[in-house]
């Protein structure tokens, strides 16, 4: 994997994947898109999965970069990737809890709620599935990159 860091307001103004232009919202400035994230950011999956490295690509470099987020786009969300997710879902009024980085029910709750926006029609139970991940990731696909 090549680590060089690419300014994402660089990438907002050149990046073209398979045709597409990705916009990058402004505030991803202080974030960097790793190599794979850039190969990958348009790359659909519906895998569903929690893991899914393409998803987060996206998430980091659009609403946890939009709050806060300051690490790589790399696809591997960690504490840092989760505080900027609860900050976006606080924004959104989707979360009251803790800006911990945790992950927990209420977070997830969270995230199924900005599901329901991708097509998600299940439970909001904080109990996140395939379904929970592939409308938030199509959610985020549509409200920040426009895919």
């Amino acid at each position: 994997m090549n680590w060089k860091r690419i300014p994402a307001v660089a990438v907002a103004l050149s990046m073209s994947l398979t045709g597409l232009a990705i916009a990058q919202p402004a505030q991803a400035a202080n974030s960097y898109i790793t190599q794979y994230c850039k190969d990958n950011m348009s790359r659909l999956t519906n895998s569903g999965s929690a893991t899914d490295q393409p998803m987060w690509c996206r998430v980091q470099a659009g609403p946890a970069a939009a709050h806060g987020y300051t690490g790589p786009a790399d696809g591997y969300p960690g504490v840092n990737t989760w505080m900027g997710v609860q900050r976006y879902l606080t924004a959104r009024k989707f979360y009251s809890g803790p800006i911990d980085g945790i992950p927990g029910t209420n977070t997830y709750k969270g995230i199924q709620r900005v599901a329901q926006e991708g097509g998600y029609e299940g439970p909001v139970d904080g109990i996140p599935g395939p379904n929970t991940w592939r409308g938030f990731d199509k959610a985020i696909r549509i409200q920040w990159f426009g895919l």
